[in-house]
C-alpha cells in the first residue's frame, strides 16, 4: 500500500537521522519546507566516531540555531576543546591551539559522544512542526511512481512517496549504491576502531585532542580524545586497501603501542577499557563521486565526504545538509527534480569542499613517509614560528596548500637545529 505524502505537507523524504539527515531537515524547516525524516534505529543510538566536534561543526550548529549551540554548551556530557596535538613517529609532538577570532569568549571545539550529540540534534528535529520523524523503519527499496520517488521498507508493506529524496544513510550505504551504482574502492575507504577508556593521564590542560602517527601503520593514525568524567575515546584508523595489503589488525597495533611505546605506556599505565571495541568503514572524499540523480541527493558519508586526512566527517555532513536544503528550495520553486537539474547540487557541494578534500588526500599520502614526517616535525618543534604557521593551516586552506609546494620544504632545509 502506497503512502502518498501530500507535497503541501511533506515534499521531501530524508533517509537516515545522522548529522547529515537531521541538518537537511532542520535547514529545510528554516525555509518553511516540510520533510519526513526516516531512521532505521530508535534513538538514542550509538555511532562509531572519534567524538570530536571541530569549529566547522560548531559553526554549522550555530547556523541551524544559536540556541541549539547554547544547549550543546550546557550539556554535562560535553568537554570544551581548545586545540590538537600531533605526535610524530619519533614521539616528537606539537600542540596547536584552535583559533576562534570571531567568537573569542567561546570554546572553538568540543568533545562529546556521538550518541549524545545525535540525540541533541534529533530532539531539535522532533520538536519542529515541519519535520515528521519516523523511527524503527528500514528503507530498502527505491523506485519511481506516479507521485514522485517511492521508498519502501524491508517488509514491502510501508511505502513513502514525495517529490524529492535525500539519502543520508551513512558509510557503506547500500541504498545509496542502489540509487547511484558505484564499484567499491578500498583506496577511498578507511577502516576505524574505537574503544572507551578511563584512567588515562597526560591530557593537555586545554583538552586538546591527540593524534599519534605510528610507524607501524602510516598513513593511518591512533587518536586519544578526552571526555568528561575522566574518560576518553581511543581509536585508530587506516585506509582499507593498506590494511588489507599489510594484513594488519588495528586492535593488535593499538594494544602493542600501549605496551611498547614508552610515552603511551606511561599514559595508559593505570587505564582500563570501559567498553568493547567497535569498528566502522569510512568513505573518504579523495575522489569526486556522483552526488545526485533523478529526484535524489546524497549527503554526508553516503556521498563520500569524509576528510581523507583527519577522518572528520560531521562538519562536512552538516554542510551537505545545508547545501541539500538550498538546492531543494530551488528545485521546488522551479518544479524541477530531474538528474540534469540536480547536477547543480553536485557542483555546489564540490565548489565548497573539493579543494580541501583534495589537499587532505595529498597530506595523507605525504605522511606515508616516516622519515620525512619526523624531519618536518623536528623542524616544527624547534621553531615556534613554524608552529604558528601550522596553527594558521588548521583553518586556512591557503596556508595549508604550502605543504604541497617545494618552496616550503626548501625553507625548512634552511632552518638550523632540531630537537
Amino acid at each position: 500500500m502506497e503512502r502518498v505524502l501530500d507535497p503541501q505537507r511533506s515534499a521531501v523524504i530524508i533517509v537516515g537521522a545522522g548529522p547529515a539527515g537531521i541538518s537537511t531537515a532542520l535547514f529545510l524547516a528554516k525555509k518553511g519546507i516540510r520533510s519526513t525524516l526516516i531512521e532505521k534505529e530508535t534513538f538514542p543510538r550509538d555511532k562509531i566516531c572519534g567524538d570530536g566536534l571541530s569549529g566547522w561543526v560548531v559553526s554549522m550548529v550555530r547556523r541551524i540555531n544559536p540556541e541549539l549551540l547554547r544547549k550543546l554548551q550546557s550539556l554535562p556530557d560535553q568537554l570544551p576543546s581548545h586545540g590538537v596535538r600531533f605526535f610524530a613517529p619519533n614521539m616528537k609532538s606539537v600542540a596547536l591551539p584552535y583559533r576562534n577570532a570571531k567568537y573569542p569568549n567561546e570554546p572553538p571545539g568540543y568533545v562529546i559522544r556521538r550518541i549524545d550529540f545525535d540525540r541533541l540534534l534529533m530532539e531539535e528535529a522532533g520538536k519542529n512542526p515541519l519535520i515528521e520523524v519516523i523511527q524503527g523503519v528500514t528503507i530498502a527499496n527505491f523506485e519511481y511512481g506516479e507521485h514522485g520517488v517511492v521508498l519502501s521498507d524491508i517488509t514491502g508493506k510501508l511505502c513513502y512517496t514525495a517529490s524529492m529524496c535525500v539519502i543520508a544513510t551513512g558509510s557503506g550505504s547500500k541504498l545509496a549504491r542502489l540509487v547511484i551504482p558505484g564499484k567499491k574502492d578500498y583506496k577511498r575507504q578507511a577502516t576505524g576502531i574505537r574503544q572507551y577508556y578511563e584512567g588515562i593521564t597526560g591530557f593537555h590542560e586545554g583538552n586538546f585532542v591527540d593524534f599519534y602517527f605510528l610507524n607501524e601503520f602510516l598513513p593511518g593514525y591512533m587518536w586519544v580524545f578526552p571526555l568528561p568524567d575522566g574518560r576518553a575515546n581511543v581509536g585508530a584508523g587506516i585506509r582499507t586497501d593498506i590494511l588489507k595489503k599489510r594484513k594488519l589488525s588495528l586492535k593488535l597495533v593499538v594494544e602493542q603501542a600501549l605496551i611498547h611505546k614508552p610515552h603511551l605506556a606511561e599514559r595508559f599505565k593505570h587505564a582500563h577499557p570501559v567498553s568493547g571495541i567497535a569498528a566502522r568503514d569510512l568513505p573518504l572524499g579523495s575522489k569526486k563521486v556522483k552526488l545526485s540523480g533523478n529526484r535524489v541527493l546524497l549527503t554526508g558519508d553516503a556521498g563520500f565526504l569524509i576528510d581523507p586526512f583527519t577522518g572528520e566527517g560531521v562538519g562536512n555532513a552538516m554542510w551537505s545538509g545545508f547545501a541539500a536544503a538550498e538546492h531543494i528550495e530551488n528545485a521546488l520553486a522551479a518544479n524541477r527534480f530531474d538528474a540534469a537539474f540536480n547536477k547543480k547540487y553536485d557542483r555546489f557541494v564540490y565548489k565548497k569542499l573539493w579543494k580541501e578534500l583534495r589537499l587532505s588526500a595529498w597530506i595523507q599520502r605525504l605522511i606515508n613517509y616516516p622519515k620525512l614526517f619526523n624531519w618536518v616535525m623536528n623542524k616544527v618543534v624547534a621553531h615556534p614560528d613554524l608552529q604558528h604557521s601550522l596553527i594558521r593551516m588548521i583553518d586556512d586552506l591557503g596556508e595549508r596548500r604550502k605543504l604541497t609546494r617545494l618552496s616550503f620544504y626548501i625553507k625548512l632545509l634552511s632552518r638550523n637545529g632540531t630537537t
